[in-house]
């Protein structure tokens, strides 16, 4: 399945995959899907990421006055399907902060099968929300 992703996604979805919680087989299978999805240095620098530690977890900004192009990504049904897992399970979604990055990826990810199109992005909904993604405590 083809998905394009804004980086306001790549970055939420990084960080969404890398608060799972999983066997070592899996925790690879992740990894795989974050290293693709993750911004390069110079798209880093583009959109101004910085990090922090807080409560010991780490958090990603960027200047939501900075963007990049969508990309387009190529997975397997099975990172599919960990993808489907990390978005199902997650309980920390903040309705309205997070539906501009969120919404296109459900839309794409859960409604394959009723003939909607499969790819997201900033044409696909409204603009990605430039707002941090971060496991909450």
């Amino acid at each position: 399945m083809k998905l394009t992703l804004d980086h306001t996604q790549r970055l939420n979805l990084h960080a969404l995959l890398g608060a799972q919680r999983a066997d070592v087989g899996s925790i690879r299978a992740i990894w795989s899907i974050q290293d693709r999805i993750a911004l390069d240095a110079d798209e880093e620098k583009a959109v101004e990421v910085k990090r922090e530690i807080v409560a010991s977890q780490e958090r990603v900004l960027w200047n939501p006055a900075r963007s990049l192009p969508a990309k387009e990504f190529e997975f397997t049904d099975p990172e599919i399907a960990r993808i489907k897992t990390a978005i199902q399970t997650w309980d920390s979604y903040g309705v309205n902060a997070d539906r501009r990055w969120l919404q296109p990826l459900i839309d794409a990810l859960f409604l394959r099968d009723t003939g909607a199109p499969n790819s997201v992005g900033p044409g696909s909904h409204d603009e990605a929300l430039h707002r941090p993604f971060h496991r909450r405590s």
